[in-house]
């Protein structure tokens, strides 16, 4: 596993810009062996969440900066790394877990992981433990809601799934870049008819399809950072500070004019 931190602001890559605009430990080791994984999601402060093949739902939590520990020592690493939280994970199509700023002992709602099964149900998980220990799946630290069915239709047609702070942004095969925003708490409804804002599922962008990975959070001023990695491994940057207003061309105002610039390669 390698660390990065971006600086910038999306300002094209070149050999002057690279140095500038990267965190100096930018692409140290910082673990072995994580190549077995089904899913796995960043949730904010340094928190990340593993599916094994098995359906094991592993906790992680990374507080260091970066310090390279090509050795695998588990430097920087909570103890409570690695411990199972969660069983029966290994059924989902798509897993994504809302990124926060904090820990969730002060930001408890916002610990948010959807889940999309092969039914193209979307399910709703809170988690608000610290990676205590549960292997036996008694539901330790989990919101009661979790596991709860907030919508339908979430397979068919989609090619990615991402949360970028408080958004879900989903990828449909034909590339369009669908914008959603759910404010509710998990209560029951396969129908996906309460809790999302009126704008979900309007279109903000087309040709997302070109990438393999897109990923992003907050930015700290009210927008969202959404980086998305193409098919010749070109990390590009993207800035949306919209509010899910329909945009299928993707050409508003709502995007900064750096959106699409390549900041690395390699990815």
């Amino acid at each position: 596993m390698l660390w990065y931190q971006y600086r910038g602001a999306g300002q094209s890559d070149s050999p002057a810009t690279s140095v500038a605009n990267w965190a100096p430990n930018s692409g140290n080791m910082i673990g072995r062996g994580w190549d077995g994984f089904l899913h796995l999601v960043a949730r904010g402060d340094g928190v990340l969440l593993g599916v094994r093949p098995d359906g094991n739902l592993l906790y992680y939590r990374y507080d260091g900066d970066g310090t390279s520990d090509p050795n695998a020592t588990g430097l920087h690493w909570a103890p409570e790394s690695a411990n199972i939280i969660g069983v029966g994970w290994e059924n989902f199509r798509f897993l994504c877990a809302k990124p926060y700023e904090g820990r969730t002992s002060t930001h408890p709602n916002n610990s948010v992981i959807y889940a999309v099964d092969h039914d193209g149900h979307l399910h709703w998980y809170r988690y608000v433990g610290d990676g205590e220990s549960d292997p036996g799946a008694t539901g330790l630290h989990w919101d009661p809601n979790s596991g709860n069915i907030i919508g339908q239709g979430w397979s068919q047609g989609f090619r990615y799934m991402a949360a970028v702070s408080e958004i879900i942004l989903m990828v449909k095969d034909n590339g369009d870049l669908l914008w959603y925003r759910y404010s509710g708490k998990g209560e029951t409804d396969p129908s996906g008819g309460s809790g999302w804002d009126p704008k979900s599922s309007n279109i903000i962008g087309r040709g997302w399809h070109r990438f393999r990975h897109i990923f992003g959070g907050s930015d700290g001023r009210g927008g969202y950072v959404i980086y998305g990695v193409d098919q010749a491994q070109n990390l590009l940057w993207h800035r949306y500070t919209g509010t899910g207003d329909s945009d299928p061309t993707g050409t508003s105002n709502a995007w900064s004019p750096n959106s699409g610039n390549i900041i690395g390669t390699g990815w």
